[in-house]
Order: structure tokens, then sequence, then C-alpha cells
């Protein structure tokens, strides 16, 4: 049987919307490693595929609009459930140990989650590698010229994004958000815009600066002009950040939104470990 929305991002009908985004969060972390296992694989891309599709199923529940049209869809069939009582060919015995189980099932559920956060802080849904990241001097938007070696040093987020992604508009105030609290403390933030994918010529760049200031974006943002960047760092979907140490390694690869807090965490993580 054909799971809906709710069942694939295994969350509730009710799901509220923070919710909704912890769902999907960690249904795609499952899909992660196989994609940087094997980015340019068969693997890799149907992992791509899978976490973009769920992406998307997230996108429409946090849309009221189609959430609503998309309920009512169900409606139907719930509907149709609610008005026999219980499942046809169940007694009324079998269907109280099957509640049983379920509710014992929840409060297994319930003690291990609490067990876990008490037991250490959450980890953010980021991929943990251990590699040298490729190095690149990109143009900025505003004329000067960024060399990533010459951050060494520094813990630096790269983080890959377009104009016509949607989950890089949610993501960009958490990032800049980050960003206003890290600031002089050894800590650098790389936007990279795919350029190449941009419109072309002016209207492109005018969209880029302008996506750029309205979200009050303050740290370096540079033009990956020609796909060369992205193509070192094996871009598939976007958004996509990466961690990386004061030597220049790629210590964590996050993809999808990424939240204030994960930013935060992910850093303290780095601060840490040698």
């Amino acid at each position: 049987m054909t799971q809906n929305y709710y069942e694939q991002l295994g969350i509730p009908m009710d799901a509220d919307e923070a919710t909704i985004r912890t769902g999907c969060d960690a249904v795609c972390a499952r899909f992660r490693a196989d994609w940087l296992s094997d980015p340019g694989g068969t693997v890799g891309v149907s992992a791509a595929t899978r976490i973009r599709e769920l992406e998307g199923v997230r996108d429409l529940l946090l849309d009221i609009v189609q959430r609503t049209e998309y309920d009512r869809s169900l409606g139907v069939r719930l509907q149709l459930t609610q008005s026999t009582g219980r499942p046809a060919g169940m007694n009324r015995d079998i269907w109280m140990v099957v509640l049983g189980g379920l509710i014992g099932l929840v409060v297994v559920a319930i003690v291990w989650i609490i067990s876990a956060r008490m037991a250490a802080p959450l980890m953010p849904a980021a991929a943990e590698t251990n590699r040298p990241a490729p190095d690149f001097t990109l143009p900025t938007i505003d004329g000067k010229t960024l060399h990533l070696n010459d951050l060494r040093g520094k813990i630096v987020l790269v983080n890959f994004w377009g104009t016509w992604c949607v989950p890089c508009k949610e993501e960009t105030p958490a990032i800049q958000a980050a960003y206003e609290q890290l600031k002089g403390t050894g800590v650098e933030f790389v936007g990279v815009n795919l350029r190449n994918q941009e419109e072309l010529g002016e209207p492109g760049d005018a969209a880029v600066k302008s996506f750029v200031e309205d979200h009050g974006v303050t740290y370096p943002t540079v033009y990956d002009t020609d796909g060369e960047v992205s193509r070192l760092y094996q871009i598939s979907p976007i958004p996509v950040s990466y961690f990386l140490d004061t030597q220049g390694n790629i210590r964590y690869v996050y993809v999808g939104t990424l939240k204030t807090a994960d930013v935060l965490e992910l850093v303290r993580r780095l601060h840490d470990t040698p």
C-alpha cells in the first residue's frame, strides 16, 4: 500500500510546522549518507531524487492551501474506515491486542527519546566526514575576489544556494542569524551562488544581489560563474552546506534547510574537536 505524505515523513496528521520540518529532516538524513558515498553513481542519484521528493512533500504540507486540499482527499478514505467501526474481519479482542501493542511501542519510544536527550545534546542531521575541501577562487558580488585557502585557521561554513530555491529562502535568515552570533569568534561563512543556473547577464546579477539584500546577508557571497566549484563539491540537491575545520578539511555536510541551532551546534563541535 502506498504511504500517504504523513506516513512518508513519519508524523501525525495534525502535525504542526515544526514537526513537519523535523520529520522531513529525519527521513532525509537516511538518504544523505548514500548520496555522499556515491554522489555520481546510481545509489547517490537515487538518494538525491528521494531527498528532493521528500522536500516537495514537506513544502506541500507547509502550504496551508495545498495541505487542506490534500487532507480533504485523504478524508474520503478515513471516513470510510471510521464508518465500519473497525477493520473488516477483525474482532474486538484482536483489535484490543493490536491497540495495546501500539501503546507499548509508543511508551518505549518515549523512554528511548528522553534517555537519549538526557545522555547527549541532539546532533543535527549532518553527515560526518574528514577530507580536504577543494580550494577555489571566486568573484564576490561586490567586485572583489575570495580565495578559500585564505580562510585557513578559521572554521568555515560554505553554503551553496540559488535564488529559485525555496528551501534556500527559508534557511538564509537562519544562517545570517548564526553568523551574527559567531562573528569575531574565528568563524567565517561563505555563500556560493550557483550563478550558471541563474538568468544570464545583468538580470541574473541583479536577482542575486536583490536576494542578498532582501535577506540582510552580511557574510561574503561569491559567484560560481561556470559551475566548476559545484562540480568539485559534487553538488546535487540544494541547499547544501559544508562545515570546514581550521585545517581546511570538510568535517560535516548538511543537505537541506539549516536552522540557526544546527549551525551553532556543528560549529561548537568543530571548536571542541581538534
